[in-house]
């Protein structure tokens, strides 16, 4: 699947495909967990993201 490593290392799955079929592993609950320590090696980047807003804080023309 498109997952980068840094992510998969992050969010650890059981979760397997076989034969176009997505089998979602034994585990229970949803199937999410999420390693804090690692994720820390891995800070947010704010990006650019394109807002159109008046001089008051309106969104416009989105």
């Amino acid at each position: 699947m498109g997952y980068s490593e840094q992510m998969l290392e992050v969010f650890p799955h059981n979760w397997t495909f076989d034969n176009g079929y997505m089998h979602p592993g034994d585990k229970p609950g949803l199937g999410i967990e999420f390693d804090e320590k690692l994720a820390a090696k891995y800070p947010y980047e704010p990006a650019y993201l394109p807002v159109a807003r008046l001089e008051d804080g309106t969104l416009w023309n989105w």
